[in-house]
């Protein structure tokens, strides 16, 4: 019954986010990964077929994807984050670059909430998958970075977005975390980023270190 409940709170919020590109004059698809057949097992990616979102991207229509309940293979069903969905998807289609849009401005050094939290601007993803900050230079180097989960995130909050990111970045493609809606997400979906970051884009990019 929880799997039932959560499909349908995220299919219909799919579907506003498709009337609102409509209204906007882009064509989309909404497209469950439940009724794509993704699946997993012990909450672990197992089957993803992306042949209906290449599809759709071939056919001029932005597809348009979420976090879903999925079966599971040891437990009947899970919900799969689509923060882990991207980072498949990135490594199927080999997108330029990936953006995660959030309520905040990027990845912070604790959480942003609290006094004299730090943007982090640039992290760098090392060939082990380990990663550091780049920019800005933390007093402290040996400091770890503190990162929360929301109560109502049951997906693994910003720390499953570093992760999954850092993976993402691996492939060579940069990502880039920033607040939705604001004059800096719509630089990043823009492709302007795609070479030095401007000292006045407020987000976080994720890059492989070569």
């Amino acid at each position: 019954m929880r799997c039932t409940k959560w499909s349908i709170k995220v299919t219909s919020l799919n579907l506003e986010v498709v009337r609102a590109l409509a209204r906007e004059g882009i064509p989309s698809v909404g497209m469950s990964p439940f009724s794509c057949g993704w699946s997993t097992c012990e909450r672990n990616l197992a089957s993803a077929d992306v042949s209906m979102v290449a599809n759709a991207i071939e056919s001029g229509f932005v597809p348009v994807l979420h976090g879903d309940a999925v079966f599971d293979g040891s437990q009947d069903c899970t919900i799969l984050s689509g923060d882990v969905i991207i980072r498949h998807l990135a490594a199927q289609l080999k997108p330029e670059f990936v953006v995660f849009l959030t309520d905040v401005l990027g990845v912070y050094d604790r959480p942003p909430t609290e006094p004299n939290a730090v943007l982090l601007r640039e992290i760098a993803v090392h060939e082990d998958g380990s990663w550091s900050v780049v920019k800005p230079t933390l007093q402290n180097i040996n400091k770890q970075v503190e990162i929360t989960v929301a109560a109502h995130d049951t997906t693994g909050g910003m720390m499953t977005k570093i992760s999954e990111a850092a993976m993402i970045a691996k492939l060579g493609i940069n990502v880039y975390i920033v607040k939705a809606a604001t004059n800096h997400s719509s630089r990043a979906l823009s492709g302007e980023l795609k070479g030095d970051v401007p000292e006045d884009w407020l987000g976080t990019v994720i890059r492989f270190l070569r």
